[in-house]
């Protein structure tokens, strides 16, 4: 088991204690950082000549004016992103604020108040300038509705706080937008995160932390797989996170991606050889068991491999009993369904790949069928420059509108359509949360280059 370090906080003899930490645990208490240019030598001698002290995490909590802090939450699925946006948030505030998080989101915010502080990351500058570039989120998730599973103690943990920060999918921005309902007093910021790339907001598609990190990761995984199959003259298939949009395996999978020119060699190569060998199965695009394994035969026979790439979400039209006895396991009235999370998401959706490769094997007649299964590496994905960016912007201008005082609900978003590494983030209220941003928006997507690109129905 790692080692976990005792909060000890070391810093400069100074009233602003938190703003010259030199050295502290990380926020896993894994590892100690340390104040570049800060050497184990100066502070041991910093210490015997008092120019540096030392603090333990429950002196520092106990010393700070609550009215002066502000806590924060990342819940849902964890995204490239999160803790660049986290960074640019603790770096900008101003100096007479405290930035504290919350460990595990909604799990940590419904702790009974007296055992509140426990569940608290004290965000200092140095903590905040690790954050930067990490992936996933260093304060740790869990999906839990705190607002719905226990709103006394949520609304109790929340009251003493200046401020409420955080990043989420629809349900924990939309968690976020009913904090700000309940405490209209205080200033409520937050973004969209997901690598499902499928929020919407007041109506309006916005992109999503994370996103692009889990579309760059999935190509390059995809198309090993794609190249592993020819090699092979074999029929694969691979199933890809999408509960209930397949925005994100199109994305990552479409046979003219939309990054293709800034791709190495190499996975060009692969891609303008093989394309013709794949099919992709969406959930906004459903059709029977039947149709996938024909045509599944059909490529197999025509380019002598195949991969199907299926969205978890995917549900197949009108499943026959001869398919597989599984069919009824994947269907909508199935039981692993009926288990949900306190969002009313289905808890445990992964296995439409059973199903698929059951139907080929069955209606198709080929028995050797791999199963392989593509979907967290997304998740804990070293963030592209894209993703690092947005969440800079976007931290920097929640930031502001901490410092300004801004009460109420805000999200600070990039709508589609508009580039963060050139463009700034836009405020808008935060309100009228969805996840419609999916391949059945018209505005983005049509049935023609759907087809085109590998979407099978």
């Amino acid at each position: 088991m790692a080692k976990k370090f005792e909060e000890i906080y070391i810093g400069e003899t100074d009233p602003q204690f938190l703003r010259h930490i030199v050295q502290r645990p990380s926020a896993s208490l894994r590892r100690l950082i340390t104040k570049k240019g800060v050497t184990d030598e100066d502070i041991k001698k910093g210490l015997t000549d008092n120019a540096f002290t030392k603090k333990s995490r429950t002196e520092i909590l106990s010393s700070l004016d609550v009215m002066a802090c502000g806590i924060g939450l990342t819940g849902g699925g964890d995204s490239a992103g999160i803790a660049d946006l986290l960074s640019s948030l603790g770096l900008n505030l101003d100096p007479n604020l405290t930035m504290l998080g919350v460990k595990n989101a909604g799990a940590g915010l419904v702790t009974e108040p007296a055992k509140f502080e426990d569940q608290l990351i004290i965000v200092d500058p140095l903590l905040a300038k690790d954050f930067e570039g990490q992936a996933s989120t260093p304060l740790k998730s869990a999906r839990v509705n705190a607002m719905k599973d226990n709103p006394e103690n949520t609304k109790a943990n929340i009251a003493p706080y200046k401020f409420v920060y955080g990043t989420g999918g629809d349900d924990h921005l939309g968690l976020l937008a009913k904090i700000a309902e309940a405490f209209p007093e205080k200033s409520v910021v937050g973004t969209f995160k997901s690598i499902d790339g499928d929020g919407c907001i007041n109506g309006k598609p916005a992109q999503m932390l994370g996103f692009r990190t889990a579309m760059k990761k999935y190509q390059e995984d995809f198309w090993a797989i794609v190249q592993n199959a020819y090699t092979h003259d074999q029929v694969h298939v691979v199933e890809f996170f999408g509960r209930k949009s397949g925005k994100l395996p199109f994305e990552a999978l479409r046979k003219f991606p939309i990054n293709f020119d800034s791709l190495p060699r190499e996975e060009k190569r692969k891609i303008e050889e093989f394309r013709d060998g794949i099919l992709i199965l969406v959930p906004e695009k459903p059709t029977s068991l039947e149709k996938i394994a024909q045509e599944v035969k059909k490529i197999k026979e025509q380019e002598g491999f195949c991969v199907v790439a299926v969205a978890e979400g995917f549900v197949p039209t009108t499943p026959t009993e001869s398919a597989s006895s599984e069919t009824t396991h994947i269907s909508k009235n199935s039981d692993i369904q009926q288990k949900k999370d306190s969002f009313g998401n289905i808890a445990n959706l992964s296995g439409i790949r059973h199903i698929i490769i059951s139907a080929i094997q069955n209606f198709a007649g080929i028995q050797k069928v791999n199963e392989l299964l593509e979907n967290y590496t997304a998740r804990g994905a070293t963030p592209t420059k894209y993703d690092s960016t947005m969440g800079k912007k976007i931290g920097a201008q929640m930031a502001k509108l901490i410092n300004e005082g801004t009460t109420g609900g805000h999200a600070v978003v990039y709508f589609e359509g508009t580039d963060a590494e050139k463009d700034e983030p836009t405020i808008v209220p935060l309100i009228d949360v969805s996840n419609k941003n999916t391949l059945n928006n018209s505005d983005l997507y049509n049935d023609e280059m759907l087809r085109e690109n590998g979407v099978f129905w």
